[in-house]
């Protein structure tokens, strides 16, 4: 097999796709039991709480093992003064647990970021939390086109449909049952499930078990954020204790999840706001100290001037990467325009899956020149939209040190 770049990495771009049973050359294997059947990592028919109580599905649990020839350490990548075999992770969202890192890890993925917690138990939305999208382009992030919703796919979950129905990538073509995205067979999805997080005891079993499943070579990040209106707690305090409760478990490294939290001072969304941004980074630091790299994780921005405003404050406080995007905030309704798909409690919901690659690539571009340009000194994780190993190849080529998927 061929390695992603002449140099460092060591890794296959099949092997991105370890889980899903694909062939050297990145196709599909057809013939997959793992296709055809039930999920392997997650059961969108049921809620975070009874996926964390009933662990991975058992697909997941009886995958087939994985063999891995490791490079010699000279030809590893560093990331944050960790080295590792290759520049290949998963983003937090997928994964929940101990669990969920040791399938990563034994699938040959090697910068994990645990899922973001919080300073206290949480069990975010109920039902639904993923549904499917019609979509067949790729998503704009600025301008008209962003006022209009988007639709879901006619049947949702609970009805028997999940993601292991779908083709990943947009040149695969279409399923001929019809189960495909949108017209072209893209993987669109929206996820809305309200941040949910283990409490601090049961995160200090979990999170050491983690680091534990992990070989040389490997990593794991760990996401906290902070929560909004908790009485006696301004949104930093709590930060600091979702960080605190990260680093009692071991944590070699923390991403800050500053994409999903709408509490800065312009009315913006905490990323874009870059006297927040510097205020929130060094609030925390000042708390934590800088025992362990800072990663902050961001969504796309409308322009170039905001994005550049936002990593000068971030290369201010020390910090010592950036991951982009999160997913792309739209209007989802249901087929035929008949409300909300998520109830009219959740009118938006964050996009994710192929839609989004276009926007994810131009992050990780645009952020890579203004990093240049300004000498940050910030490495970049990209993210978004990757679905099928040549994903990983453009995701490398417009700068980023760590691509990131989401199983």
């Amino acid at each position: 097999m061929t390695d992603f770049v002449q140099g460092p990495c060591t890794v296959s771009p099949a092997r991105v796709f370890a889980f899903a049973d694909y062939n050297v050359d990145g196709s599909f294997h057809e013939n997959s039991e793992i296709y055809h059947n039930r999920a392997y990592s997650y059961d969108e028919d049921r809620t975070w709480v009874e996926n964390m109580a009933n662990g991975l599905p058992e697909r997941g649990r009886n995958l087939p093992p994985c063999e891995r020839c490791w490079a010699p350490q000279d030809k590893w990548v560093t990331f944050l003064n960790h080295k590792l075999a290759s520049p290949l992770g998963v983003a937090a969202g997928p994964l929940l647990s101990s669990q969920w890192v040791r399938l990563a890890a034994s699938r040959g993925f090697d910068c994990m970021t645990y899922k973001t917690i919080r300073s206290h138990y949480h069990p975010g939305h109920g039902l639904p939390n993923i549904i499917h999208l019609q979509v067949d382009e790729q998503l704009p992030v600025s301008g008209p086109a962003c006022k209009g919703p988007l639709y879901a796919r006619d049947r949702l979950p609970g009805s028997g449909v999940g993601l292991h129905d779908l083709k990943p990538g947009a040149s695969m073509g279409i399923r001929g049952d019809g189960l495909g995205g949108g017209s072209s067979g893209m993987l669109a999805i929206t996820n809305s499930f309200g941040m949910p997080s283990l409490g601090p005891e049961q995160l200090a079993e979990d999170l050491p078990a983690a680091a534990a499943a992990l070989n040389p070579g490997q990593m794991m990040v760990v996401s906290i954020t902070g929560t909004p209106g908790r009485p006696g707690l301004s949104f930093q305090e709590d930060l600091v204790l979702a960080a605190r409760t990260a680093l009692a478990g071991g944590a070699t490294a923390l991403e800050v999840n500053l994409s999903c939290p709408n509490v800065g001072a312009s009315h913006v969304a905490l990323y874009q706001d870059a006297p927040a941004v510097e205020a929130l980074l060094a609030g925390l630091i000042e708390e934590v100290g800088r025992k362990v790299p800072l990663v902050i994780k961001m969504g796309s921005f409308p322009d170039c001037d905001g994005m550049r405003r936002v990593l000068q404050a971030a290369g201010r406080t020390g910090v010592g990467a950036v991951s982009g995007i999160n997913g792309i905030s739209r209007r989802v309704e249901l087929p035929g325009g008949a409300g909300p798909a998520l109830g009219p409690d959740r009118p938006t919901s964050g996009v994710c899956g192929d839609p989004i690659r276009a926007a994810g690539l131009e992050f990780v571009t645009r952020a890579r020149q203004i990093i240049a340009a300004e000498d940050l000194g910030l490495e970049l994780v990209g993210v978004g939209g990757v679905t099928q190993a040549n994903h990983v190849m453009e995701y490398l080529q417009a700068g980023a040190d760590i691509v990131q998927v989401c199983l």
